[in-house]
Protein backbone atom coordinates (compact mmCIF):
# COMPACT_ATOMS: atom_id res chain seq x y z
CA UNK A 1 0.00 0.00 0.00
CA UNK A 2 3.13 3.57 -2.16
CA UNK A 3 2.30 6.78 -3.99
CA UNK A 4 -0.34 9.11 -2.58
CA UNK A 5 -0.78 12.66 -1.29
CA UNK A 6 1.99 13.31 1.17
CA UNK A 7 1.05 11.94 4.60
CA UNK A 8 -2.50 10.90 3.80
CA UNK A 9 -1.32 8.73 0.99
CA UNK A 10 1.76 7.49 2.74
CA UNK A 11 -0.30 6.26 5.66
CA UNK A 12 -3.16 4.69 3.80
CA UNK A 13 -0.88 3.56 0.98
CA UNK A 14 0.42 0.86 3.26
CA UNK A 15 -2.78 -1.11 2.71
CA UNK A 16 -5.29 0.70 0.51
CA UNK A 17 -3.50 0.89 -2.82
CA UNK A 18 -4.87 -2.45 -3.96
CA UNK A 19 -8.37 -1.09 -3.47
CA UNK A 20 -8.00 2.29 -5.18
CA UNK A 21 -9.33 1.26 -8.60
CA UNK A 22 -12.42 -0.19 -6.96
CA UNK A 23 -13.08 3.02 -5.05
CA UNK A 24 -13.69 4.80 -8.34
CA UNK A 25 -14.57 2.08 -10.84
CA UNK A 26 -14.90 -1.57 -9.75
CA UNK A 27 -14.75 -2.84 -13.32
CA UNK A 28 -11.22 -1.47 -13.81
CA UNK A 29 -9.74 -4.18 -11.60
CA UNK A 30 -10.96 -6.89 -13.97
CA UNK A 31 -10.28 -5.11 -17.27
CA UNK A 32 -6.50 -5.32 -17.16
CA UNK A 33 -4.67 -6.31 -20.31
CA UNK A 34 -1.29 -8.01 -19.99
CA UNK A 35 1.51 -5.43 -20.29
CA UNK A 36 4.36 -7.31 -21.99
CA UNK A 37 7.96 -6.54 -21.17
CA UNK A 38 9.23 -3.60 -23.18
CA UNK A 39 5.74 -2.33 -24.07
CA UNK A 40 6.43 1.18 -22.75
CA UNK A 41 9.36 3.49 -22.33
CA UNK A 42 11.84 2.18 -19.75
CA UNK A 43 12.51 3.71 -16.37
CA UNK A 44 15.83 5.52 -15.90
CA UNK A 45 18.80 3.14 -15.90
CA UNK A 46 20.11 2.23 -12.45
CA UNK A 47 22.67 -0.25 -11.17
CA UNK A 48 20.33 -1.23 -8.35
CA UNK A 49 16.60 -1.85 -8.20
CA UNK A 50 14.04 -2.45 -5.48
CA UNK A 51 14.56 -6.16 -6.07
CA UNK A 52 16.16 -8.33 -3.42
CA UNK A 53 17.31 -11.97 -3.56
CA UNK A 54 17.32 -14.52 -0.75
CA UNK A 55 18.79 -17.97 -1.27
CA UNK A 56 17.32 -20.65 0.97
CA UNK A 57 18.96 -23.75 2.45
CA UNK A 58 17.01 -26.23 0.33
CA UNK A 59 17.54 -24.83 -3.15
CA UNK A 60 14.91 -22.10 -3.38
CA UNK A 61 15.68 -18.55 -4.41
CA UNK A 62 13.07 -16.01 -3.32
CA UNK A 63 12.95 -12.61 -4.99
CA UNK A 64 11.42 -9.74 -3.02
CA UNK A 65 10.24 -6.86 -5.20
CA UNK A 66 9.25 -3.51 -3.75
CA UNK A 67 6.36 -2.21 -5.77
CA UNK A 68 5.04 1.14 -6.88
CA UNK A 69 1.38 0.19 -7.05
CA UNK A 70 0.45 2.77 -9.69
CA UNK A 71 2.59 4.12 -12.54
CA UNK A 72 2.13 6.08 -15.75
CA UNK A 73 2.36 4.40 -19.14
CA UNK A 74 5.56 6.21 -20.11
CA UNK A 75 7.54 4.63 -17.25
CA UNK A 76 5.80 1.28 -16.95
CA UNK A 77 8.50 -1.03 -18.30
CA UNK A 78 9.99 -3.17 -15.54
CA UNK A 79 13.77 -3.69 -15.32
CA UNK A 80 15.23 -6.80 -17.01
CA UNK A 81 16.20 -8.16 -13.59
CA UNK A 82 12.51 -8.31 -12.70
CA UNK A 83 11.74 -10.13 -15.95
CA UNK A 84 14.41 -12.70 -15.07
CA UNK A 85 13.10 -13.15 -11.53
CA UNK A 86 9.58 -13.62 -12.86
CA UNK A 87 10.75 -16.17 -15.42
CA UNK A 88 12.51 -18.22 -12.75
CA UNK A 89 9.71 -18.06 -10.17
CA UNK A 90 7.28 -20.94 -9.87
CA UNK A 91 4.77 -18.72 -8.05
CA UNK A 92 4.01 -15.03 -7.50
CA UNK A 93 2.85 -13.72 -4.12
CA UNK A 94 1.15 -10.34 -3.74
CA UNK A 95 -0.15 -8.49 -0.71
CA UNK A 96 -3.56 -9.86 -1.59
CA UNK A 97 -5.24 -11.51 -4.57
CA UNK A 98 -6.59 -9.07 -7.16
CA UNK A 99 -9.30 -11.55 -8.11
CA UNK A 100 -10.45 -11.65 -4.50
CA UNK A 101 -10.32 -7.86 -4.27
CA UNK A 102 -12.57 -7.53 -7.33
CA UNK A 103 -15.05 -9.92 -5.73
CA UNK A 104 -15.20 -7.64 -2.67
CA UNK A 105 -16.04 -4.43 -4.59
CA UNK A 106 -19.55 -4.20 -3.15
CA UNK A 107 -18.28 -4.82 0.37
CA UNK A 108 -15.74 -2.01 -0.07
CA UNK A 109 -18.54 0.43 -0.88
CA UNK A 110 -20.68 -0.84 2.00
CA UNK A 111 -17.88 -0.56 4.54
CA UNK A 112 -16.85 2.83 3.20
CA UNK A 113 -20.29 4.35 3.93
CA UNK A 114 -21.63 5.29 7.32
CA UNK A 115 -24.54 3.09 8.36
CA UNK A 116 -25.25 4.50 11.82
CA UNK A 117 -26.45 7.98 10.90
CA UNK A 118 -23.02 9.54 11.23
CA UNK A 119 -21.56 11.78 8.53
CA UNK A 120 -18.06 12.80 7.60
CA UNK A 121 -18.75 16.32 8.84
CA UNK A 122 -20.06 15.10 12.19
CA UNK A 123 -17.14 12.71 12.60
CA UNK A 124 -14.48 15.37 12.04
CA UNK A 125 -13.70 18.22 14.39
CA UNK A 126 -14.91 21.62 13.09
CA UNK A 127 -11.38 22.74 12.21
CA UNK A 128 -10.64 19.44 10.49
CA UNK A 129 -13.89 19.61 8.52
CA UNK A 130 -12.99 23.09 7.25
CA UNK A 131 -9.49 22.01 6.29
CA UNK A 132 -10.70 18.84 4.56
CA UNK A 133 -13.31 20.82 2.63
CA UNK A 134 -10.57 23.16 1.37
CA UNK A 135 -8.40 20.19 0.44
CA UNK A 136 -11.23 18.45 -1.39
CA UNK A 137 -11.99 21.57 -3.44
CA UNK A 138 -8.46 21.39 -4.83
CA UNK A 139 -9.49 18.06 -6.34
CA UNK A 140 -12.82 19.30 -7.68
CA UNK A 141 -14.85 17.90 -4.78
CA UNK A 142 -16.55 19.25 -1.66
CA UNK A 143 -17.12 17.82 1.77
CA UNK A 144 -20.87 17.71 1.15
CA UNK A 145 -20.33 15.47 -1.88
CA UNK A 146 -18.56 12.83 0.22
CA UNK A 147 -20.37 13.46 3.50
CA UNK A 148 -21.79 9.94 3.63
CA UNK A 149 -18.39 8.26 3.48
CA UNK A 150 -15.95 7.40 6.24
CA UNK A 151 -12.63 9.27 6.43
CA UNK A 152 -10.51 6.30 5.31
CA UNK A 153 -12.66 5.90 2.21
CA UNK A 154 -12.49 9.60 1.41
CA UNK A 155 -8.70 9.33 1.69
CA UNK A 156 -8.87 6.62 -0.97
CA UNK A 157 -11.03 8.82 -3.22
CA UNK A 158 -8.57 11.68 -2.81
CA UNK A 159 -5.74 9.35 -3.70
CA UNK A 160 -7.56 8.14 -6.80
CA UNK A 161 -8.19 11.73 -7.88
CA UNK A 162 -4.54 12.61 -7.32
CA UNK A 163 -3.37 9.65 -9.38
CA UNK A 164 -5.67 10.51 -12.25
CA UNK A 165 -4.44 14.10 -12.33
CA UNK A 166 -0.84 13.00 -12.90
CA UNK A 167 -1.61 10.05 -15.16
CA UNK A 168 -0.78 7.25 -12.73
CA UNK A 169 -2.90 4.14 -13.25
CA UNK A 170 -3.14 0.80 -11.47
CA UNK A 171 -2.92 -1.17 -14.71
CA UNK A 172 0.65 0.08 -15.18
CA UNK A 173 1.62 -0.57 -11.56
CA UNK A 174 4.15 -3.26 -10.75
CA UNK A 175 1.65 -5.50 -8.96
CA UNK A 176 -0.98 -5.57 -11.67
CA UNK A 177 1.56 -6.06 -14.43
CA UNK A 178 3.05 -9.10 -12.72
CA UNK A 179 -0.37 -10.41 -11.71
CA UNK A 180 -1.43 -10.28 -15.36
CA UNK A 181 1.80 -11.91 -16.53
CA UNK A 182 1.44 -14.68 -13.95
CA UNK A 183 -2.11 -15.46 -15.02
CA UNK A 184 -1.10 -15.48 -18.67
CA UNK A 185 1.79 -17.84 -17.90
CA UNK A 186 -0.34 -20.11 -15.71
CA UNK A 187 1.68 -19.41 -12.57
CA UNK A 188 -0.05 -19.55 -9.17
CA UNK A 189 -0.80 -16.12 -7.69
CA UNK A 190 -0.91 -16.14 -3.90
CA UNK A 191 -1.99 -13.51 -1.37
CA UNK A 192 -0.12 -12.76 1.83
CA UNK A 193 -3.35 -11.33 3.25
CA UNK A 194 -7.06 -11.75 2.59
CA UNK A 195 -9.28 -8.92 1.34
CA UNK A 196 -11.37 -9.33 4.50
CA UNK A 197 -8.33 -8.65 6.62
CA UNK A 198 -7.39 -5.53 4.66
CA UNK A 199 -10.91 -4.11 4.70
CA UNK A 200 -11.19 -4.82 8.40
CA UNK A 201 -7.90 -3.08 9.02
CA UNK A 202 -8.98 0.07 7.20
CA UNK A 203 -12.46 0.12 8.70
CA UNK A 204 -11.06 -0.59 12.15
CA UNK A 205 -8.75 2.43 12.32
CA UNK A 206 -9.65 4.86 15.07
CA UNK A 207 -11.50 8.03 14.16
CA UNK A 208 -8.51 10.04 15.31
CA UNK A 209 -6.19 8.15 12.95
CA UNK A 210 -8.62 8.48 10.06
CA UNK A 211 -8.98 12.22 10.68
CA UNK A 212 -5.21 12.59 10.74
CA UNK A 213 -4.97 10.93 7.36
CA UNK A 214 -7.23 13.53 5.82
CA UNK A 215 -5.72 16.46 7.70
CA UNK A 216 -2.26 15.68 6.37
CA UNK A 217 -3.26 15.78 2.71
CA UNK A 218 -1.67 18.18 0.21
CA UNK A 219 -2.66 19.99 -2.96
CA UNK A 220 -2.68 18.36 -6.40
CA UNK A 221 0.45 20.32 -7.31
CA UNK A 222 2.38 19.11 -4.28
CA UNK A 223 1.08 15.59 -4.83
CA UNK A 224 2.47 15.59 -8.37
CA UNK A 225 5.90 16.52 -7.03
CA UNK A 226 5.70 13.83 -4.34
CA UNK A 227 4.70 11.16 -6.84
CA UNK A 228 7.61 12.02 -9.12
CA UNK A 229 10.07 11.97 -6.22
CA UNK A 230 8.85 8.58 -5.01
CA UNK A 231 8.87 7.14 -8.52
CA UNK A 232 12.42 8.32 -9.12
CA UNK A 233 13.68 6.94 -5.79
CA UNK A 234 12.07 3.61 -6.62
CA UNK A 235 13.58 3.56 -10.11
CA UNK A 236 17.01 4.24 -8.60
CA UNK A 237 16.63 1.45 -6.05
CA UNK A 238 17.21 4.00 -3.28
CA UNK A 239 15.90 2.14 -0.24
CA UNK A 240 16.88 4.79 2.32
CA UNK A 241 15.19 7.56 0.33
CA UNK A 242 12.01 5.49 0.03
CA UNK A 243 12.03 4.82 3.76
CA UNK A 244 12.20 8.55 4.38
CA UNK A 245 9.57 9.40 1.78
CA UNK A 246 7.08 6.68 2.66
CA UNK A 247 7.50 5.68 6.28
CA UNK A 248 9.35 8.02 8.59
CA UNK A 249 6.48 10.43 9.08
CA UNK A 250 4.66 7.55 10.76
CA UNK A 251 7.08 7.83 13.67
CA UNK A 252 4.80 10.66 14.79
CA UNK A 253 1.74 8.40 14.46
CA UNK A 254 2.80 5.20 16.24
CA UNK A 255 -0.62 3.57 16.22
CA UNK A 256 -0.86 3.98 12.45
CA UNK A 257 2.68 2.70 11.97
CA UNK A 258 1.94 -0.37 14.06
CA UNK A 259 -1.34 -1.17 12.29
CA UNK A 260 -0.40 -0.39 8.70
CA UNK A 261 3.26 -1.40 8.61
CA UNK A 262 4.89 -3.09 11.59
CA UNK A 263 2.27 -5.72 12.41
CA UNK A 264 1.70 -6.60 8.78
CA UNK A 265 5.40 -6.91 7.99
CA UNK A 266 5.90 -9.23 10.95
CA UNK A 267 2.88 -11.33 10.02
CA UNK A 268 4.38 -12.00 6.59
CA UNK A 269 7.69 -13.35 7.89
CA UNK A 270 6.49 -16.93 8.61
CA UNK A 271 5.02 -17.13 5.10
CA UNK A 272 8.20 -15.79 3.54
CA UNK A 273 10.28 -18.13 5.69
CA UNK A 274 8.26 -21.04 4.34
CA UNK A 275 9.02 -19.97 0.76
CA UNK A 276 12.71 -19.45 1.49
CA UNK A 277 13.11 -22.86 3.11
CA UNK A 278 11.24 -24.56 0.29
CA UNK A 279 12.57 -25.97 -2.97
CA UNK A 280 10.89 -23.76 -5.57
CA UNK A 281 11.91 -20.27 -6.66
CA UNK A 282 9.32 -17.60 -5.91
CA UNK A 283 8.64 -13.93 -6.54
CA UNK A 284 7.05 -11.83 -3.79
CA UNK A 285 5.70 -8.37 -4.68
CA UNK A 286 4.73 -5.91 -1.93
CA UNK A 287 4.69 -2.15 -1.60
CA UNK A 288 8.23 -0.76 -1.48
CA UNK A 289 7.52 0.83 1.89
CA UNK A 290 7.14 -2.62 3.42
CA UNK A 291 10.65 -3.71 2.47
CA UNK A 292 12.63 -0.75 3.75
CA UNK A 293 13.43 0.68 7.17
CA UNK A 294 14.07 -0.66 10.63
CA UNK A 295 10.78 -2.60 10.75
CA UNK A 296 10.84 -3.58 7.09
CA UNK A 297 10.73 -7.07 5.69
CA UNK A 298 14.39 -6.97 4.63
CA UNK A 299 15.54 -6.04 8.16
CA UNK A 300 13.29 -8.69 9.71
CA UNK A 301 14.63 -11.42 7.44
CA UNK A 302 18.22 -10.36 8.08
CA UNK A 303 17.50 -10.62 11.80
CA UNK A 304 16.60 -14.27 11.19
CA UNK A 305 20.05 -14.82 9.72
CA UNK A 306 19.30 -14.65 6.01
CA UNK A 307 21.75 -13.05 3.59
CA UNK A 308 19.96 -10.72 1.21
CA UNK A 309 21.36 -9.17 -1.97
CA UNK A 310 19.93 -6.11 -3.65
CA UNK A 311 19.91 -6.63 -7.39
Amino acid sequence: MTTLPRRVGRGIAAVAMTWLPLAAAPAQATALQVAPAGAHAPLPTSSKHMLFRVRGPNGATVYLLGSVHLLSADVATLPPQVDTAFAQAKSVSLETSFDSVAAHAQELMMRGRFSDGSTLRSTLSPSAAANVDTLLRGYGLSLDQVNGFKPWFVAMLLSQAAMQKVGFQAQYGVDMQLNARAKAAGKPVLGLETPDFQLGLLDGLSRADQEQMLMDGTSPEQTAKDLSTIRDAWAAGNASALDSLLNRHLDKAPSLRTALLTNRNRSWIPKLDSLITGKDDALVVVGAGHLVGKDGVIALLKAKGYTIDQM
